[in-house]
């Protein structure tokens, strides 16, 4: 009887019961675990009952078990009460680091629900770690019905803020979009938190959308819940991940550890530059620098990569962080993954790393004749090319005062994050130049990507420059030099789980 039930509400589901939510699937095996099995009456019942009889019981059991397990899938199907089932760990959002904090029984459920002018707010999960804070939160409106475009957070209304033990603000949820079944709230540490407790404050006074023509309602949506830390920083453990390399070009790679947290893993190393390396990017120039790496497994495939350009490409990093050292040159670094493989092995393989240098190159062209003769400017394997020069005017510029704009496209070798151009006019006058417009990183392998400077939708911008004259010359005074002329791979400490 009970496995001819349990076809029956497959059959009645379209036998695809991980299409429901958790709590109906629990109710469903709830249910048919209750039933009695067939050989299994007790001598009391074979007493009392007969054969025709028992079996018209079971048969009487089974069909009420059947209208109530099909009543609740009935109820959830209706779409004004499935919306209101809402979960982190959904199909379609849960990620290794929630699964783990799951598994670790690190689900905080706050039930936060505050109503104000027909509105109502929803906190039902929350997951704490050292490493992030994931909290799913809703808005119904009068009619019951979830609404994800009426409530935009900003820095000067509408935030969830986190303070540590001592009141400090250590963080703030932003808003991932990544999913319209709730607002997947998240706030990400560059450093690992040593706080026991942490509360999450809602500052909600607004529902409205400018954007989307949503008109503003203004109310008290307030909320305040703590959150305990003590049990997440128990599952922290550190592990030495020991390993120097020296790149041609002057800059040592030291790493530190690894600390495993329940939603993520941290890495930690250092970076020293030469006194060579150091004279090409005088004063702090030297601290604007990135990191290109990647890990494997054993059979060479990638796991996740950090600033890579080739596509497709594997990406976890969740945060980092970089901090200078006590003496020019050296620098702290830390990236936090939403895992790394555990009882296995796996590698560091380094791709290269990219650091402002002092540049000079320059060339000269006539801004009125580029349309018709384009201008080529090279260097270290960039090649930028001057397409056309023209006086913009307001609104059409970043001010209020015309501008002077030089469109590019190109390819660059180097990086884009740290480039510093001017133009100079015949008395030697310099502008200074904004970067507008859309460029993008392409590549099939680790070293061999490169910038598409995108065609004609990149500008070179000048405020003061408000006429067009016979000669100017392009200088790019900052370089972001990328180095991927490196060869280490390191395996990594196993971690356990």
């Amino acid at each position: 009887m009970k496995d001819k039930l349990d076809q029956e509400l497959k059959s009645r589901m379209g036998g695809d019961t991980d299409q429901l939510p958790d709590v109906v699937r629990q109710r469903i095996d709830l249910t048919l675990s209750s039933l009695p099995a067939s050989g299994r009456e007790t001598a009391r019942s074979e007493a009392v009952l007969s054969r025709t009889s028992r079996k018209a019981w079971r048969l009487a059991i089974g069909a009420a078990a059947l209208l109530i397990v099909v009543g609740i899938v009935s109820v959830f199907a209706v779409p004004s009460l499935a919306e209101r089932i809402r979960s982190l760990f959904a199909r379609d959002n849960v990620d290794i680091g929630l699964l783990r904090a799951q598994e670790f029984g690190l689900v905080h459920r706050p039930n936060i629900k505050v109503k104000d002018k027909g509105y109502t707010v929803k906190v039902d999960e929350v997951v704490a770690d050292p490493t992030r804070v994931v909290m799913a939160l809703q808005l119904f409106g009068p009619d019951g019905q979830h609404d994800r475009n009426r409530l935009v957070f900003r820095k000067d209304k509408n935030k969830v803020t986190i303070k540590d033990e001592t009141g400090s603000i250590v963080g703030k949820l932003y808003d991932m979009g990544q999913t319209n079944d709730f607002y997947y709230m998240v706030a990400f540490f560059p450093e690992p938190l040593q706080t026991d407790s942490i509360t999450l404050e809602g500052q909600i006074t607004s529902l409205g959308n400018e954007i989307q023509n949503i008109p503003v309602t203004h109310g008290d949506w307030s909320f305040r819940f703590s959150v305990d830390m003590k049990e997440a920083k128990k599952q922290t453990k550190e592990t030495p991940f020991e390993g120097s390399y020296t790149s041609p070009d002057g800059m040592t790679i030291r790493l530190k550890r690894l600390t495993q947290m329940v939603q993520g893993v941290r890495l930690e190393l250092e970076t020293e530059l030469s006194e060579e390396a150091l004279s090409r990017s005088p004063g702090e120039m030297w601290q604007k620098q990135m990191l290109k790496f990647h890990f494997e497994d054993a059979g060479g495939n990638e796991i996740h990569s950090v600033n890579t350009r080739k596509f497709p490409r594997m990406y976890s990093l969740m945060s980092h962080s970089k901090i200078p050292g006590n003496r020019p040159g050296l620098m702290h670094w830390s990236f936090t993954f939403k895992y790394l493989p555990s009882d296995q092995p796996y590698w560091f393989v380094l791709d290269g790393y990219s650091i402002a240098e002092k540049d000079g190159t320059s060339v000269e062209f006539e801004p009125a004749k580029l349309l018709d003769q384009p201008v080529m400017f090279q260097s270290l394997g960039d090649e930028i090319v001057l397409r056309k020069f023209t006086v913009e005017s307001p609104p059409d510029t970043n001010g209020n005062v015309a501008e002077g704009v030089l469109h590019v496209d190109g390819l660059l070798r180097n990086e884009n994050s740290f480039n510093e151009y001017i133009v100079l006019d015949a008395e030697g006058k310099e502008y200074s130049i904004t970067n507008i417009g859309t460029w993008s990183g392409t590549g099939l392998g680790w070293k061999d990507s490169q910038i598409t400077l995108s065609d004609g939708r990149l500008q070179f911008r000048m405020a003061q420059l408000q006429t067009i004259p016979d000669k100017l010359i392009l200088k790019r005074s900052v370089v972001d030099r990328l180095y991927s002329n490196v060869d280490w791979t390191v395996p990594g400490p196993v971690l356990r789980k």
